[in-house]
């Protein structure tokens, strides 16, 4: 009975487990990346660019083209920081993404090889055995296939159907909510 209960709960969280880590969870903000200081020092210089175009807006120069020369040079340069500003955000959500959709799929990974270790393990014990009352006739060898025991569940069998019955459900109750 441990081996029922134990694969309908591995079959569970992993129906689960890995929607809840992408979706809520969010492992990028508690991993540690962070408005880094590339990005503070990026948005300091582009504060100091745009600071240096009003400079050079309202300063007195000796002509228009020199005047319109030095807007030019200063708008550049704020272009320029924005650039650089916006790439590194870019790299940033990146990392955070590739964080949280390597925690996505190493928790699908990681639930499905134990599921399957104890499949492999178990191999040749039932799940359960069916009273013979009850017939499973065009099923039973495949139900029981690795077991040898008529009218029972093997472990694959059984791992097999909860994975499949836990994803339809959370698929209807997922969609039904949205």
């Amino acid at each position: 009975m441990t081996l029922f209960a134990l694969i309908a709960l591995l079959s569970l969280l992993n129906t689960i487990l890995p929607d809840f880590i992408r979706n809520y969870l969010k492992v990028s903000r508690l991993w540690g990346v962070r408005n880094s200081t590339e990005i503070r020092q990026l948005q300091t210089e582009l504060n100091d660019a745009r600071e240096q175009v009003e400079v050079v807006s309202n300063a007195e120069h000796s002509g228009e083209y020199a005047r319109t020369i030095k807007i030019m040079r200063a708008e550049r340069k704020v272009s320029e920081a924005e650039a650089k500003l916006k790439s590194a955000r870019g790299m940033e959500n990146f990392m955070r993404m590739s964080i949280d959709t390597a925690m996505f799929y190493g928790s699908k990974v990681l639930l499905s090889a134990i599921t399957v270790f104890i499949s492999i393990r178990n191999r040749g014990t039932p799940v359960m055995i069916i009273d013979e009352a009850i017939s499973l006739a065009p099923f039973t060898g495949l139900l029981s296939f690795p077991t040898g025991v008529a009218n029972a569940i093997s472990v694959p069998a059984w791992a097999f159907s909860c994975n499949l019955t836990f994803r339809l459900i959370y698929g209807f109750v997922k969609n039904r909510g949205a």
